[in-house]
């Protein structure tokens, strides 16, 4: 059997495909998931976190 080649709307799914949302997640790719949305929100806060960190530095050396 083949497939039709045919164009395909942008954001239309054919019936045949599988949007992957029906299968459950292996602990592997929780684990994955997991890990990167933490390295996310380490890498969104360390910034703030680190002038934070340099400005208490400084004002403890003044005082």
């Amino acid at each position: 059997m083949g497939y039709s080649e045919g164009s395909h709307e942008s954001g239309v799914q054919a019936a045949g495909e599988d949007s992957g949302d029906a299968t459950d997640r292996t602990p592997t790719e929780r684990l994955v998931a997991t890990a990167l949305e933490s390295l996310r929100i380490h890498c969104q806060s360390w910034p703030d976190r680190y002038v934070e960190m340099r400005v208490d530095a400084r004002t403890d050396r003044r005082e």
